[in-house]
């Protein structure tokens, strides 16, 4: 009975991949998740939108909200949103997440999701380990350097279903130019991350009633995404760190042959 050699990556072990990163390395992993894509249309509209209008003299700032399960139920019910005193809310802009697609535009291919194989390395620009003084000059290391290997990302095309309640139609008009202006650009903080926009075709759907009389649009957003889990399948880290040698030695070995 004979034993199967071990593969190579049995046979020899890097040791730059056994560093320890619970001590001393304070690096987060590397994720974008939903949450963060959903953040970044928050961030947009309080920050460069900006949407307002003019009732009774006043600048009013239109509240922005995610549609959770509870909101979106009422308002598939009702038709509008009420407050804690039950008056209905207006102006204001609800959105929620309704579909998640591959982007088939960008080619991509982690050979085998539950091994990645394929990486976007990052090197860190300082690191504790990395220290060049005399005594290291004088025995020959070399700075180490360390690196993260983050596994590809799943580029994906997220789209949004908004709906925008004003008074007028005057008030209306404002926000819906608004966020056509927007339209093609980035949207996010500059300082995280940002995805490329694309608003849909605006429809009217303004409600009357013996009571009352609501403005209503509603328009569609799709972002040009990416997503990287906190955590792969079995568990595994998907931001992986190594370092480079410290000292590298080239040994001549010359055979002679008696003859």
């Amino acid at each position: 009975m004979t034993n199967k050699p071990l593969p190579r990556k049995q046979r020899v072990e890097n040791r730059g991949y056994q560093y320890s990163r619970k001590e001393i390395d304070k690096t987060k992993d590397i994720s974008i998740t939903l949450e963060d894509i959903d953040s970044a249309i928050l961030f947009y509209f309080d920050s460069v939108i900006k949407p307002s209008v003019e009732e009774n003299g006043e600048n009013i700032k239109v509240p922005v909200l995610y549609g959770s399960v509870e909101r979106w139920k009422s308002i598939l019910r009702d038709g509008y949103l009420r407050d804690k005193k039950r008056q209905i809310i207006t102006p204001l802009i609800v959105f929620k997440r309704t579909t998640i697609s591959l982007d088939e535009m960008v080619p991509q291919d982690k050979l085998d999701a539950n091994n990645p194989n394929q990486f976007y390395p990052l090197q860190k620009k300082y690191s504790q380990v990395n220290r060049y003084d005399n005594l290291t000059a004088q025995v020959g290391a070399v700075p180490q350097r360390e690196f993260y290997n983050v596994t590809f990302p799943d580029y994906v095309t997220v789209s949004y279903e908004f709906i925008v309640w004003t008074s007028y139609i005057r008030q209306m008009n404002t926000i819906v130019e608004r966020v056509n202006y927007a339209d093609g650009a980035y949207w996010g903080n500059p300082d995280k991350m940002r995805f490329r926009s694309k608003v849909e075709s605006f429809e009217d759907a303004t409600e009357v009633s013996d009571v009352e009389r609501l403005v209503r649009t509603n328009f569609e957003v799709s972002l040009n995404g990416y997503l990287i889990s906190e955590k792969g399948n079995e568990n595994k880290s998907t931001t992986e760190k190594f370092i480079t040698p410290k000292t590298v030695k080239f040994i001549n070995e010359v055979v002679t042959e008696n003859v």
